[in-house]
């Protein structure tokens, strides 16, 4: 009969702690790159789904390059598998499902800013007339 002992659950927790770290380090690549843009971070916080940021909101262009400050970071981070494997490991998982365009996500964030940088610009008739 086996016996569940402390070392039965080192690789749980060891995976979780780096995805933590993992996240860490790519909520701080979002808020580098807000305030280095000029875009001001109102909060940071934890919820369920993990650590998030509140910020003004800005123009596209920046919104996409905030949102993809944070998976590259973690791509960057992916350069740790030969010397760390699990670390490494952890920030690719955490890449790709921020790239994906879920709701919510870095993805969706990017994709809808985009949308709205070549959504065409319509001029209202009305506001441009002398009074």
């Amino acid at each position: 009969m086996h016996h569940l002992t402390l070392e039965w659950f080192f690789p749980f927790f060891q995976g979780l702690l780096l995805g933590i770290l993992a996240m860490l380090l790519h909520e701080a690549g979002h808020l580098v790159a807000a305030l280095a843009i000029g875009i001001r971070v109102k909060r940071i916080g934890l919820r369920w789904k993990g650590l998030y940021t509140v910020r003004e909101a800005g123009p596209p262009a920046k919104n996409i390059v905030i949102s993809l400050a944070g998976p590259c970071v973690n791509l960057l981070l992916i350069a740790t598998w030969p010397w760390w494997p699990t670390f490494g490991l952890a920030n690719l998982c955490y890449t790709f499902f921020n790239l994906l365009p879920l709701q919510g996500s870095d993805g969706d964030r990017v994709l809808k800013c985009w949308h709205q940088m070549r959504r065409p610009v319509t001029i209202n008739s009305s506001s441009s007339r002398a009074a």
